[in-house]
C-alpha cells in the first residue's frame, strides 16, 4: 500500500490497535502514525506540499499526525541549506563507518532492471534509486534534489564527502572533524537578541518569553544570565548552545543584526520581529518578519508562538 504522505509504493500500513489511525512504515518518511481524518484530508490537498509534510514528520516525529499537524507542516519554514546538508551527513555517517565507501544506490531503496528471458537467460542491465530517507531528512523535494545535495553541496562545495571512482563516496576527514566538533544536542534554548531598553520591555515580558514557553522552549536573554566572562563571549557561546534565535530589530541595534547573522552562519533558525513603523535594513527585508504593535501584544504573542511551532515544532519543556 502506498504511503499516505509521500505515496511511496514500498510503504506498509496497519491499523492502530487503540486509535482511529494507521501505523505507517515508509522508506522515505520513516515510521509514524496518522489519524484517519488526516489521511482523508491529505488526499484532498494535492501533491504540492507532500514533500514538506514528509520532512516535517521525519524531523518532529509527532505521536499521531493530525489535520492540525498537516497545516503546521505545510507552513513550516525550510531549514537553511547548511542545516539540511549537515542532517544528511549525520545520517550517512551513522550508516557508513569512517573509510567505508558507498554508492548512490546504497542510500535507499533501488529497483533492478533486467531484460526479458531468452535463450541465454535473464541479463542484468542495471538499477535506479527509487526512494531514500535522505529525501525527507534533508528537506528535499525529490530524489533529484537529494542527489544535488549529495554531489554538489556535500561533496563539491562543502567537501564533507569525497567522491571516489565509479560514483562512490565516503565521508571525508573534513566531514568527520566537522561532526566531531558539532555533536547533535537536544537544546531547548531560544536565544533572544533585542534592544535592552524600557521602550521594548513589554515585548519581552508579554510576547517573547510567554510565547517561547508556550511552544515548549526556554527563552534566554543575555542580561538575565549569570556569567563571569566577557559579554561578547557569553553571547556567542549562548547562541551556539541554542536551538534557535528570536531577533527583534526594533531600534535598529547593530548587535541584534550581528547576532542574527552569527546564528545564520551556524545554520540555526532565526525568527525575525520588529515594531511596526521601525526601519529594517534592506539585507533582512526579504525575510518573513513578525511586525508588532505596542497596543496589540496579545496578537504578537500568538503569532510568535505559531511561528515557532511552524518552524521547529513543539519543544519538550513543560509549561
Amino acid at each position: 500500500m502506498n504511503c499516505p504522505v509521500c505515496l511511496n509504493a514500498e510503504a506498509t500500513t496497519v491499523s492502530h490497535p487503540r486509535r482511529d489511525a494507521n501505523n505507517v512504515k515508509c522508506p522515505q518518511c520513516g515510521e509514524f502514525t496518522i489519524s484517519r481524518s488526516a489521511e482523508a484530508d491529505i488526499k484532498s490537498r494535492g501533491s504540492e506540499n507532500r514533500w514538506r509534510i514528509s520532512a516535517w514528520i521525519n524531523e518532529y516525529a509527532p505521536e499521531v499526525l493530525t489535520t492540525n499537524d498537516l497545516d503546521t507542516a505545510s507552513a513550516a519554514a525550510i531549514p537553511s541549506l547548511h542545516t539540511r546538508a549537515v542532517r544528511m551527513l549525520r545520517w550517512i555517517n551513522k550508516k557508513f563507518p569512517p573509510g567505508k565507501q558507498f554508492s548512490e544506490n546504497e542510500l535507499g531503496e533501488w529497483k533492478a532492471y533486467k531484460n526479458e528471458p531468452g535463450d541465454h537467460g535473464v541479463e542484468f542491465l542495471g538499477g535506479d534509486l527509487v526512494s531514500s530517507p535522505l529525501v525527507a531528512i534533508g528537506w528535499n523535494r525529490d530524489l533529484h534534489e537529494m542527489r544535488y545535495m549529495v554531489t554538489e553541496v556535500l561533496c563539491n562545495e562543502m567537501q564533507l564527502l569525497v567522491s571516489q571512482n565509479n560514483h562512490e563516496y565516503q565521508v571525508s576527514p573534513k566531514g568527520l572533524l566537522y561532526l566531531e566538533g558539532h555533536r547533535e544536542g537536544s537544546s531547548s534554548i531560544a536565544f533572544c537578541a533585542m534592544w535592552f531598553n524600557a521602550e521594548v520591555s513589554s515585548l519581552w515580558a508579554q510576547v517573547i518569553e510567554p510565547a517561547t514557553c508556550a511552544a515548549g522552549y526556554e527563552p534566554l536573554r543575555i542580561d538575565g544570565k549569570q556569567h563571569n566572562g566577557k559579554i561578547d563571549d557569553e553571547i556567542m557561546a549562548s547562541i551556539r548552545a541554542s536551538k534557535f534565535v528570536v531577533s527583534d530589530f526594533t531600534g535598529s541595534r547593530g548587535g541584534v543584526y550581528y547576532e542574527a547573522g552569527f546564528a545564520h552562519g551556524l545554520g540555526l533558525p532565526v525568527i525575525f520581529m520588529c515594531r511596526e513603523g521601525d526601519d529594517l535594513h534592506f539585507d533582512v527585508r526579504q525575510y518573513n518578519c513578525i511586525f508588532w504593535k505596542p497596543e496589540e501584544l496579545e496578537d504578537a504573542r500568538e503569532r510568535l508562538k505559531n511561528r515557532i511551532l511552524a518552524t521547529l515544532g513543539p519543544g519538550q519543556l513543560k509549561v
